[in-house]
């Protein structure tokens, strides 16, 4: 039973992994699984049997969730695109009360924090900024599988970091790129 709880865990940490401003990586805390996920993964070699088996049926929902998801984000994108935008900003705002109450209970809130929430507040802003203002003309076929391995590695900073948007990592990536050129 755990196993098929895991997998649809795994559909929805794939969701989060493409779904516009939804981190894995909070998906991961507000199921309660993300410092079991985190040392699977970082104690892989420990006990591979036992750490494989954990992260199997989360990586297979995970894959598939990317598939389901992308296919519906994308039509209600096409068909919708104003209320799936402001759906989606409502997701992102649900989830900040979760976080607050996760951290509270584990590391008592101290006056400080609001400078680092204001500094990555800023730093978002600037980059929604800077992605809404750089023509994304390049195809997507046009990168060295280097370069999207690179891309791979750093979208999985959205697991580990809890409030780290992998579609996010993927614009700034996409934006530099485009710069660069």
């Amino acid at each position: 039973m755990n196993k098929l709880k895991d997998f649809f865990i795994g559909i929805l940490l794939g969701a989060g992994a493409i779904l516009p401003g939804i981190s894995s990586g909070v998906l991961c805390v507000i199921f309660g699984i993300y410092d079991k996920l985190v040392d699977c993964i970082f104690n892989l070699f420990r006990d591979f049997k036992k750490n494989f088996l954990y992260l199997l049926p989360i990586f297979l929902g995970g894959i598939i969730g990317i598939f389901i998801f992308g296919n519906i984000l994308k039509t209600l994108f096409n068909k919708f695109p104003t209320p799936t935008s402001f759906c989606f900003i409502g997701l992102i705002l649900g989830s900040v009360p979760i976080l607050i109450k996760k951290i509270n209970s584990e590391y008592h809130f101290k006056p400080r924090y609001l400078i680092f929430t204001l500094l990555t507040f800023i730093l978002g802003c600037f980059l929604v900024f800077l992605e809404g203002n750089i023509n994304f003309s390049s195809n997507v076929y046009d990168y060295s599988i280097s370069f999207l391995i690179l891309c791979g590695f750093l979208m999985s900073i959205g697991i580990v970091f809890p409030g780290v948007s992998n579609t996010l990592i993927l614009m700034c990536i996409r934006c530099l790129s485009n710069i660069l050129k």
